[in-house]
């Protein structure tokens, strides 16, 4: 059974230290496991799968497993003939991760510009720190793009990414 290969010791123990680490950047736990019962296994999984490998309940599964797709690091895919979903770790999904963490950032530079436009002549303080947010913003945009650039070739040297790939940021 491809959930109880994936979980020999050592793998085990990956999984749970990925639970551990997404938890301290505002993932689930779960979640985290989740994503790293996927990064390892070599099949996709379906919800009763992942729940027998990491010892949680269907419905626990059912709502993490939602909250991590929608960070691209993992996807549904289907089987032919079967009803079922299925779940695996998304190819570039570290790729997905930088080109999410660049997305966010325009929504935070408009509150910070709209709101720099709103101040008073007399809010010195408060003009400093949106100038400082809005040029964060600008600086860590062109930080990502090249990033995803250079993440990109590093992949295709490896012959894990094709030429016409992820054409746009």
């Amino acid at each position: 059974d491809a959930a109880e290969d994936a979980l020999a010791p050592e793998k085990g123990r990956f999984v749970e230290s990925m639970g551990r680490y997404f938890g301290h950047f505002g993932l689930s736990r779960i979640g985290g496991r989740l994503l790293g019962l996927l990064m390892i296994a070599e099949e996709p999984l379906s919800l009763d799968d992942m729940a027998a490998a990491l010892s949680a309940s269907r419905a626990s599964i059912s709502t993490n497993i939602r909250l991590v797709t929608t960070t691209r690091m993992a996807e549904l895919v289907t089987k032919p003939g079967d009803r079922r979903d299925y779940y695996q770790f998304t190819h570039d999904a570290w790729g997905h991760a930088l080109r999410a963490e660049m997305n966010s950032l325009p929504p935070l530079r408009r509150m910070a510009a709209r709101a720099l436009a709103a101040l008073g002549p007399n809010d010195h303080q408060a003009r400093e720190q949106l100038e400082d947010l809005v040029d964060f913003c600008d600086f860590s945009i062109e930080e990502r793009v090249g990033m995803i650039a250079r993440w990109r070739e590093r992949l295709r040297a490896r012959g894990r990414l094709a030429h016409d790939e992820y054409d746009g940021v």
